[in-house]
């Protein structure tokens, strides 16, 4: 079964987050607009990011220590090159790097903002917002295809998702590129 269900996991999520579209326009203008329905997708992503961070440093380097995010961006940091990825809703003309600040050996503001809304909801409640979210939903699709690649697995991530996309080009199908990832070091 391998990443398969983490892919679906994914894309019933991501299908979620799109649906929110019909009530609050994807713009950097709605971007701090927060509900519980945001919430409810910030915790669900994050608590799947978790499993799947943890899963992809147990495969890639099995003495790692896999506690929490710090421990995750020393061992993802070495062997891969999530900083850098980017993730598209062309559809919006919006562009996301879900994972850049660990370029600057920290955690991104929205996994805090995760944490806050978990453990803190009743003073953090306006961080379950647009950004937060599709930063979010960004970065598990990234760790999804990383997970994908670092248990070497023969399933097929399809079907493709609807929003969210790696590919610059207007028209090429997601998964055309083979998701050409880094080689794990």
């Amino acid at each position: 079964m391998g990443t398969y269900r983490y892919w679906q996991h994914f894309l019933a999520l991501e299908a979620d987050f799109a649906a929110t579209s019909r009530y609050v326009e994807f713009s950097p203008q709605n971007f701090t607009a927060f509900s519980i329905e945001y919430a409810k997708l910030l915790l669900a992503v994050g608590s799947e990011i978790d499993v799947l961070s943890k899963l992809i440093c147990k495969n890639v380097d099995s003495s790692a220590k896999r506690e929490n995010m710090d421990d995750y961006r020393v061992c993802l940091a070495i062997h891969t090159q999530l900083a850098l990825e980017e993730v598209l809703i062309r559809r919006y003309n919006l562009v996301f790097r879900p994972w850049s600040d660990w370029a600057l050996g920290k955690n991104p503001s929205w996994w805090q903002s995760y944490n806050n809304v978990k453990h803190h909801r009743d003073s953090h409640f306006p961080e379950a917002n647009l950004e937060n979210c599709a930063n979010a939903i960004s970065g598990l699709f990234v760790i999804v295809i990383y997970c994908h690649k670092a248990e070497k697995s023969a399933d097929s991530l399809e079907p493709y998702p609807i929003l969210l996309g790696r590919e610059r080009e207007p028209g090429r199908l997601l998964l055309e590129s083979g998701y050409s990832i880094p080689e794990f070091t």
